[in-house]
């Protein structure tokens, strides 16, 4: 049993955006949006997108554990943000059966990689990691005292290519506004 939840999150951790690309389409393809859903939804997505952002500018990848922005209340902003994300893409879809199973699949997508990222980040930066992980939640936020280290950066930002996920966020409100006036 533990040899296939491994090759689940192996699978995941490589595979993120191929494994949400079914999840996605399935929100699509059930969807039922009203104005109200779009207007929230799409609110909830730009949040989401925004928290992202703030996560990018403080990340140095596998050079510098993030300690300061929103890493001082998880460890996995970037996943909380495209949770929000996701959650705002539901509610855009205006179907909670799709909701219902989309939510399911993220959370098996997610979880594995947060855990195998873990055991990553933590044989590169050691006890400064274990520390770290000791006062600061894997995923969902909690006001925390850690000692914040690392200013904002939009070098880092833009070498994180995040305007291309916000783009990409951009079609997915798109898409569901045109399956609103084509279900008119």
């Amino acid at each position: 049993m533990s040899t296939s939840y491994s090759k689940l999150e192996n699978w995941c951790l490589d595979h993120r955006k191929l494994a949400t690309a079914p999840v996605f389409i399935l929100l699509l393809v059930l969807a039922k949006p009203t104005l109200i859903s779009l207007c929230i939804g799409a609110f909830i997505v730009f949040l989401g997108e925004m928290g992202r952002t703030w996560s990018s500018g403080y990340i140095d990848k596998n050079a510098k554990l993030a300690t300061a922005g929103p890493y001082r209340f998880t460890r996995n902003p970037l996943y909380l943000f495209n949770t929000v994300i996701f959650i705002g893409f539901c509610v855009m879809a205006y179907n909670p059966w799709a909701a219902i199973l989309g939510m399911m699949a993220h959370a098996v997508i997610y979880h594995p990689t947060m855990r195998k990222e873990a055991l990553h980040v933590s044989g590169i930066f050691g006890d400064e990691y274990r520390d770290w992980a000791k006062v600061v939640p894997m995923f969902l936020p909690k006001w925390t005292n850690y000692p914040s280290h690392g200013a904002y950066s939009w070098g880092l930002v833009k070498q994180h290519r995040e305007h291309k996920n916000a783009a990409a966020m951009f079609a997915g409100i798109l898409l569901f506004v045109a399956i609103y006036y084509l279900k008119l």
